[in-house]
């Protein structure tokens, strides 16, 4: 017996396997990408609107030039991301999320005595978080604009997280 269609069936169910699996990859990546920029982009504006809420009602000077250079630094980091998801045409959130939003509200209720060891709190929780988050994508990202932007930034996370530890050790 001869069976001249198993060759070219068999041959279009490798193609087809190659081809499908070679896909999957690329839109998992396209996702973890994605989902990486918004999130980096909700921590960059909760940290900013964070540090202007300390700026104008923090009382320890310590905190106060940490909410400033959190502006600064978070400000250049927003930019910087904005520059590697040009070219993956991802859109990045313009608004903060319930989650933040609800904590930016826990750090405005406040009272004044307890604001900057508040302050300082939610810096700690928020940069712990971004330097776990940085850290596993520089880890496990696809290579790209993305990948080198999470690569730039950890060293300045986690230069952060340990001043705001030193600044909360010492209260």
């Amino acid at each position: 017996m001869h069976y001249p269609r198993i060759p070219m069936i068999a041959a279009f169910a490798i193609t087809y396997s190659f081809t499908t699996s070679s896909m999957l990859p690329a839109y998992a990546q396209d996702a973890a990408s994605t989902a990486f920029a918004q999130k980096a982009a909700q921590s960059d504006m909760f940290e900013i609107e964070a540090a202007k809420v300390a700026i104008a009602r923090g009382k320890d000077d310590a905190a106060k030039r940490f909410a400033r250079d959190m502006v600064m630094d978070h400000t250049k980091s927003s930019t910087d991301l904005k520059s590697a998801v040009e070219a993956e045409k991802i859109e990045l959130p313009t608004g903060l999320t319930q989650e933040n939003t609800d904590k930016l509200a826990a750090l405005e209720a406040a009272s004044d005595v307890d604001f900057d060891q508040a302050y300082l709190a939610t810096q700690v929780a928020a940069h712990e978080e971004a330097v776990a988050m940085f850290t596993s994508y520089v880890k496990d990202g696809p290579d790209g604009p993305i990948k080198n932007f999470a690569t730039a930034t950890l060293g300045t996370l986690r230069t952060h997280a340990i001043k705001v530890h030193g600044l909360t050790d010492n209260k």
